[in-house]
């Protein structure tokens, strides 16, 4: 169990209402973790939505090449996992702590009941999830078109 206040740490919840807090805390459960650890990896089904209370995460791929590239980093106050809401949904990243976090975890299943037993929480907060989906779209798609910009072989095309 989790309580309101620390809830209302994660900027996607910091707005709603006591009550609709109280039945999330009581599905969710908060966590410590130390550097390195692997909280979940790339085509691993997602199982939890995890907020970060303090600490920081780094999602990651690794390369064809066998590199690993840092897609993000999340801080506290935020989510991630979020495709758990989705069944049989798969990671496309890993998420490993990149230093000592206290982060909640929220079940899927459990939320996917909560949503059923009260319809106006699932509404309010899929609201909201889409809400996140769409700011993080502008923003990769922001990262991409400058990435393009900087491409070599983009440059060659402009000078042309």
């Amino acid at each position: 169990m989790v309580d309101k206040d620390t809830l209302k740490k994660i900027f996607l919840l910091n707005d709603l209402p006591d009550p609709i807090l109280e039945k999330l805390g009581s599905i969710a459960n908060l966590e410590t973790f130390d550097e390195r650890t692997v909280l979940f990896e790339k085509n691993q089904k997602l199982k939890s939505l995890y907020m970060v209370v303090s600490g920081k995460v780094r999602l990651s791929i690794t390369t064809a090449a066998g590199e690993s590239v840092i897609l993000d980093e999340v801080f506290a106050g935020r989510i991630f996992g979020v495709a758990a809401l989705m069944e049989e949904s798969s990671s496309s990243f890993d998420a490993m702590c990149a230093e000592p976090s206290s982060i909640i975890i929220v079940s899927a299943k459990k939320m996917h009941q909560l949503f059923v037993e009260d319809f106006k929480i699932g509404h309010i907060l899929m609201l909201k999830m889409v809400k996140l989906f769409k700011f993080r779209m502008e923003r990769h798609t922001r990262q991409f078109l400058q990435s393009l910009v900087n491409h070599p072989d983009i440059k060659k095309l402009q000078t042309k």
